[in-house]
């Protein structure tokens, strides 16, 4: 008898430490004149290995809520479409199951986007949780060109002199073609990739931990119309100048990417 007290004593004590280790962070997101921004991201991570824990929205009032989060030390990142993205470091879960009240979060207008930019991107975007779907088909400026001129109407990512992509300023992200990977230069795949050939782009700016390292500045998730990505594209440059006269062509044949 005094055995069975025992173990029901003990199983009481780990089921009410499991209960109280469980805590709660909330917060409200609001923009420069403090106005709430419904639908705004806010990402959790675990301040230790920079692994992703959830993500959450805003409702109308700019409210987000994280519901059971174990003990640890966290920070987490704030985004709303057009605005420039917000830390706050050293979020203290201890093991009390205390409320973490994170106050409001102001997020400030990005400096490269203008209020016409703004407005077209806020009828071609859907936000959802962990990532931004762009309709590729809305960039009217795209039309006739190539993957490079629907990608470079994405917020967060740049092209320098050369062509080259970087997302938020860093080359340090990972391109995928109807979710798998690209092998080889993804830049020049872009460069080939008809427009029309795209259907959407998914840009990810807070990647999970399956994508680290080669993910970690954000992931470009290239979504083609059903069959399109089958076949071979290529692209020819000629280069003259002075006793001097460069042909290069470049093909690539992509298969089994529907």
């Amino acid at each position: 008898m005094y055995f069975k007290t025992n173990i029901y004593y003990l199983l009481f004590i780990a089921l009410f430490s499991a209960y109280t280790s469980i805590a709660q962070i909330n917060g409200k997101i609001v923009d420069e004149r403090n106005v709430p921004l419904e639908y705004a991201t806010a990402a959790l991570f675990n301040k230790n290995n920079n692994t992703l824990i959830a993500g959450v929205i805003s409702n109308e009032d700019g409210v987000f809520k994280f519901e059971g989060v174990k003990k640890g030390t966290y920070y987490l990142e704030a985004s709303f479409l057009g605005y420039e993205k917000t830390r706050i470091d050293a979020i203290v879960v201890n093991s009390k199951g205390a409320q973490v009240d994170l106050a409001t979060i102001k997020l400030v207008l990005g400096t490269q986007l203008n209020e016409v930019i703004v407005k077209a991107e806020r009828n071609t975007v859907v936000n959802k949780i962990d990532r931004q779907v762009f309709e590729a088909s809305k960039f009217k400026n795209a039309q006739g060109g190539t993957g490079v001129d629907v990608v470079r109407n994405l917020p967060s990512v740049t092209m320098d002199s050369q062509g080259e992509i970087s997302v938020r300023g860093s080359t340090g992200f990972m391109v995928l073609l109807n979710g798998k990977p690209i092998q080889g230069n993804a830049s020049n795949l872009i460069a080939q990739l008809p427009a029309n050939a795209i259907q959407k782009v998914e840009l990810i700016t807070a990647p999970s931990s399956k994508y680290d390292p080669e993910g970690k500045a954000g992931i470009i998730n290239i979504l083609t119309n059903r069959g399109a990505a089958n076949g071979a594209f290529g692209r020819l440059i000629l280069k003259v100048g002075c006793h001097l006269l460069k042909l290069m062509v470049m093909l690539y044949l992509i298969k089994g990417m529907v």
